[in-house]
C-alpha cells in the first residue's frame, strides 16, 4: 500500500533500542512529542469556536494519550502491562490521525506524498533528519511551520500542518508496531515479569 512508510535508515539505526530503551531515546517518543507540541498549538487555532470545544479537546487528549502511554510503557517492568500501554498509545495516535485526515478532506486539501520536499524540509528542521541540526530546533507550532516553509498563510498553513501531523503519526505508529513486536517476542522467549519472579523465587528456595 502506498500509505505504508518505507523502512529506511531512519528506523534501522534505532531498531535494537525499540523494546527497552529509556523513552527519551526512542524515536517513537520524539515523533510523538513533536506531534503533541504542534497539535496542541494548531488544534485550538483551527477549532476556535465555542461549539468546537468537544472536538478540540478530544484531539488534544488523543495526542496527549499517545505521548504519555509511550512514556508509561517504556517505564513499565511487566511486559504484559508494557504491551497494553503501547497498544493504547497506538490506538490514540490512530484516533488523532483520522482527525487530521478529516481536516484535509473537509477543507478539500491534498494529502502529501511521503517524499514531498516540504515534508523533507520539516523533517530536517524539527527532527534533525537526515542530518543532525547544529542548533536547537524551533518549537513546533503553527507560526514556526509557516516560517520554515516560507511564510505560508490561510489554508496553505492548514494543509502543511495537517500533512505534517499525519506524517508524524504514521511514522510513529510504524515504530510503535515495531516496539510492540519486540516486546511480544521478548515475552515469548523470556517469559513475563511475574513468571520470572516466580522462577527466581523457586530457584532461591531450592538453593537453601
Amino acid at each position: 500500500m502506498g500509505d505504508i512508510v518505507q523502512i529506511n535508515n531512519y528506523f534501522l539505526c534505532y531498531a535494537k533500542k525499540m523494546a527497552e530503551a529509556g523513552y527519551k531515546s526512542l524515536i517513537s517518543y520524539k515523533l510523538a512529542q513533536i506531534a503533541f507540541d504542534l497539535g496542541w498549538d494548531f488544534v485550538p487555532r483551527y477549532y476556535s469556536k465555542y461549539e468546537d470545544s468537544r472536538q478540540r479537546d478530544q484531539i488534544k487528549q488523543a495526542l496527549r494519550s499517545y505521548k504519555q502511554n509511550i512514556v508509561e510503557g517504556s517505564a513499565e517492568r511487566s511486559l504484559s502491562s508494557k504491551l497494553k500501554l503501547y497498544d493504547v498509545a497506538k490506538a490514540s495516535s490512530m484516533e488523532a490521525l483520522e482527525d487530521f485526515e478529516d481536516i484535509l478532506r473537509m477543507e478539500g486539501l491534498p494529502r502529501w506524498d511521503k517524499d514531498n520536499p516540504l515534508l523533507e524540509k520539516l523533517h530536517q528542521i524539527f527532527e534533525g533528519y537526515p542530518n543532525p541540526n547544529p542548533s536547537t530546533p524551533p518549537f513546533p507550532s503553527t507560526p514556526s511551520v509557516s516560517e520554515v516553509l516560507g511564510g505560508l498563510e490561510g489554508k496553505e498553513v492548514t494543509e502543511a500542518i495537517a500533512n505534517y501531523l499525519i506524517d508524524l503519526l504514521k511514522r510513529g505508529g510504524y515504530l510503535l508496531d515495531k516496539q510492540i513486536n519486540a516486546v511480544e517476542e521478548k515475552h515469548r522467549t523470556e517469559g513475563g515479569y511475574n513468571e520470572n519472579l516466580l522462577k527466581n523465587r523457586l530457584a532461591y528456595k531450592k538453593s537453601q
